[in-house]
């Protein structure tokens, strides 16, 4: 007899859950031409404190959509593409693969992932699952949250941290048929290439009918395969991008 689906949430229970997700808050890294968030507090339980009213708790948030860990949607790149709104909920839960390229980065910071290194991971690990969300492990995120640490700018104000190339992305996602790519950067495209004024592997994946997710986190301690990410956003009318919660659920039997 099937598993119920109280079966399936128990076997999941059991499970190990890994939050990839930055708590954020005004000063946090970000995209250098967004501002920061500005946070009010409207409703406070003390009198005076509240610049609206008392007797509950309420702050109003303003930001941009790409702030801390987020989802890029195809529209945030693509004119046409799908909005926030049009991402279905059954593409929020996908096989999780982590590519770790902590090693090439240490080697150079300006690192762009190549066809090559995925398939590396792949003669280790197996051909990646189509629908997965591929997540990029560059160890950035050891950087949070200190900006000028992140930007790892050079003497002449450059940027410099790793980042896809068009090639691995045109690999994934006409050779593997992913749903979805993610890292721990700021940015798609290595930093030099995003301070050079462009940003090409962001346009392609886009483009591409893809979504992606920004600045995670804990990637290492997630497995190279066989766990899931769940990647969950609010549902703004033609949003181009808001904050995100994603986690992995690994199966600590499979991954002993």
């Amino acid at each position: 007899m099937a598993d119920s689906l109280l079966d399936v949430l128990t076997r999941l229970r059991a499970c190990e859950w890994v939050d990839l997700t930055h708590a954020f808050g005004p000063g946090i890294p970000h995209y250098f031409a967004f501002p920061d968030e500005e946070r009010e507090t409207l409703f406070h339980f003390d009198e005076g404190v509240g610049s609206v009213g008392t007797g509950f708790l309420a702050h109003r948030y303003t930001h941009i959509g790409q702030w801390g860990t987020h989802v890029d949607p195809p529209a945030h790149f693509a004119r046409g593409g799908r909005f926030l709104d049009e991402l279905p909920v059954t593409e929020m839960i996908l096989p999780l693969v982590v590519v770790d390229v902590r090693d090439q980065v240490e080697a150079d910071v300006d690192h762009a992932v190549t066809p090559a290194d995925i398939e590396a991971h792949e003669a280790r690990y197996g051909r990646i699952t189509p629908g997965s969300l591929v997540a990029l492990l560059t160890g950035w995120a050891s950087r949070w949250p200190d900006g000028e640490a992140m930007a790892n700018r050079d003497a002449d104000g450059v940027a410099h941290y790793p980042g896809w190339s068009v090639e691995a992305l045109r690999f994934l996602v006409e050779q593997r048929q992913v749903a979805a790519v993610g890292h721990d950067t700021t940015d798609t495209d290595p930093g030099a290439v995003v301070a050079g004024g462009s940003a090409p592997a962001e346009t392609y994946i886009l483009g591409a009918d893809k979504w992606q997710i920004e600045l995670l986190t804990d990637l290492h301690r997630v497995p190279a395969v066989g766990a899931l990410a769940v990647a969950t956003w609010p549902k703004p009318r033609e949003g181009s991008g808001f904050p995100a919660r994603v986690f992995a659920i690994v199966d600590r039997e499979e991954n002993r």
